[in-house]
């Protein structure tokens, strides 16, 4: 357990009230991730499963529905859920905090976890990758991002986020040797990177390690 978690669940409780934090939008390395996916899946009968953990505002639950998944939602934080279960009643939403987690073996054909492991200590983020090979199906696919070693626009002192509305929460930054380890087990993994700056602050720099992971 991270030192800082009872800030960090507090903070990120806070974050989900707030309109701005509610995204509605997909990202778009995820739209393209799912599409690789669907291309190699093979025809079943039986509708195939998707678990958007760390869902946040569920914007990808609604992507995830798009692509025919039947939705599975998670996050640790009240907030998130109770307004996932309040604006998409397709999604099967549950609050869990840690490892282990209430679903079967090979329960899932597809876990998003977008911008959620770098929020968790070492420990904890490799306890969570554990369990998520144990819910997923053989060959099935992790499709997830991280922070990355270079971001400036959390402003953390050391792994502390400064930002006004995530003040005081976790984050580590990966470098991409660091995910690589923390990926190790899976079958295939493909990386990629993406940095990009916010409108109006050329200074600042979101960086992010992406991935595309089968069991």
């Amino acid at each position: 357990m991270n030192p800082s978690e009872p800030s960090s669940q507090s903070a990120w409780n806070t974050h989900y009230t707030r309109n701005k934090s509610r995204l509605g939008y997909p990202d778009e390395n995820l739209v393209r991730m799912l599409s690789k996916i669907g291309s190699e899946q093979t025809e079943s009968s039986e509708q195939r499963k998707a678990l958007d953990f760390g869902a946040g505002s569920g914007r990808h639950c609604v992507l995830l529905n798009e692509f025919g998944y039947q939705v599975y939602a998670t996050d640790y934080t009240e907030n998130s859920v109770k307004t996932i279960s309040q604006e998409y009643p397709f999604v099967k939403a549950s609050i869990h905090e840690h490892p282990p987690f209430s679903y079967q073996d090979g329960f899932f054909d597809v876990i998003v976890s977008w911008g959620v492991l770098h929020y968790n200590s070492v420990e904890l983020a490799r306890e969570i990758l554990k369990e998520k090979k144990r819910i997923l199906k053989p060959g099935g696919f992790l499709a997830g991002s991280v922070r990355a070693v270079g971001d400036t626009h959390l402003q953390a002192q050391g792994t502390v986020i400064q930002t006004p509305d995530l003040k005081g929460a976790y984050s580590r930054f990966y470098t991409l040797e660091e995910l690589k380890e923390d990926l190790k087990g899976f079958s295939r993994v493909d990386f990629g990177y993406t940095e990009r700056t916010p409108l109006g602050k050329l200074e600042e720099r979101i960086c992010h390690w992406i991935f595309l992971a089968k069991l």
